[in-house]
């Protein structure tokens, strides 16, 4: 008998729990259909900036809005996490300063909120955009490798930089003192083969906001054993005063060329002009001339005259 009192008090106790809750949940419901009035912290977002236009920052990364809803519509809402997106492209141009209006953020803000929340107050005020228009400028690229080539070795060709030049993007008052742009410092020693290596740029510290087309570029030399060859050949002198001549002392010079052995063999003295040029001389009472070679064939890497002048002795034509 005692243990059906005691079975029949734990039924009533569970039906009793039963309809608390369902009472409780009742009250809950009507309670989130209820309106509230709560407040929020936006985080924002810029999207849409021109193309022709740099977006740095804003005035405002946050707002504090007062939100007006049901308990349902707070209920799956977070305060703390939500972005809103600030339509860059709506933004006002004051004299050389970008704005964006409180009273167009707020309709920007409104159209992004659920239908069944209202916005009943933005606290701030406009937002200031630090934009710049962009500017372009191509710049060439300087090399920072440092070749030490291994003996009887020479540069084939001029050192290659590719891309040879590179594109700023920026605020013009950082493109336009920019001329040009090196590459980070490579050094190389006993080179006797091709060479080539993609080296980083070196972007100034004042660029602040600019964007390079390129970060970095691929710096290339051809390497060649050369050989010597050293022949005499004839001066000619030029721009010689009328009514003049002239006697050079030597008339031949000898030059020291490099290059391919298949090259220097068939290389003659009269593939080379050497030239003493009259209207170079810096002081007559020297008897000197300097001396230049004009021409070379671009076959041979480089010529070198043993001789840097001629003396030479200068009377009328006719005595």
């Amino acid at each position: 008998m005692k243990k059906v009192k005691t079975k029949y008090q734990k039924r009533k106790l569970n039906i009793f729990l039963i309809f608390l809750l369902f009472s409780s949940l009742a009250w809950f419901i009507s309670k989130l259909s209820d309106d509230y009035t709560n407040r929020a912290v936006f985080d924002l977002e810029y999207i849409n900036v021109p193309d022709s236009l740099l977006f740095v920052s804003a005035s405002k990364q946050k707002i504090d809005v007062k939100l007006k809803a049901s308990g349902f519509a707070f209920l799956g809402f977070n305060f703390e996490r939500e972005i809103v997106k600030i339509d860059v492209a709506e933004a006002l141009k004051d004299k050389e300063d970008y704005i964006v209006p409180k009273s167009i953020y707020q309709l920007q803000v409104e159209k992004q909120l659920s239908k069944s929340m209202d916005l009943l107050m933005i606290d701030g005020d406009d937002i200031n955009l630090e934009i710049y228009p962009l500017f372009k400028k191509k710049i060439p690229v300087i090399s920072g490798l440092r070749i030490q080539l291994a003996q009887n070795y020479m540069l084939d060709d001029d050192l290659k930089i590719t891309p040879d030049s590179i594109v700023l993007t920026g605020p013009k008052k950082e493109v336009e003192q920019i001329s040009f742009i090196k590459t980070e410092l490579k050094k190389v020693k006993n080179i006797s083969n091709n060479f080539s290596e993609s080296l980083p740029l070196l972007k100034p510290k004042n660029l602040l906001n600019t964007k390079f087309s390129n970060s970095k570029v691929d710096v290339s030399v051809q390497v060649v054993r050369f050989s010597e060859k050293v022949l005499k050949v004839p001066v000619t002198v030029i721009n010689l005063e009328e009514g003049y001549e002239i006697k050079i002392v030597p008339t031949t010079i000898s030059v020291l060329c490099k290059g391919r052995i298949d090259d220097l063999k068939s290389l003659s003295n009269s593939d080379i002009t050497v030239i003493a040029d009259y209207n170079k001389i810096s002081n007559k009472d020297q008897k000197v001339i300097p001396l230049f070679v004009k021409a070379k064939p671009k076959e041979i890497n480089s010529v070198k005259l043993t001789e840097k002048s001629v003396t030479y002795i200068l009377k009328r034509k006719g005595k």
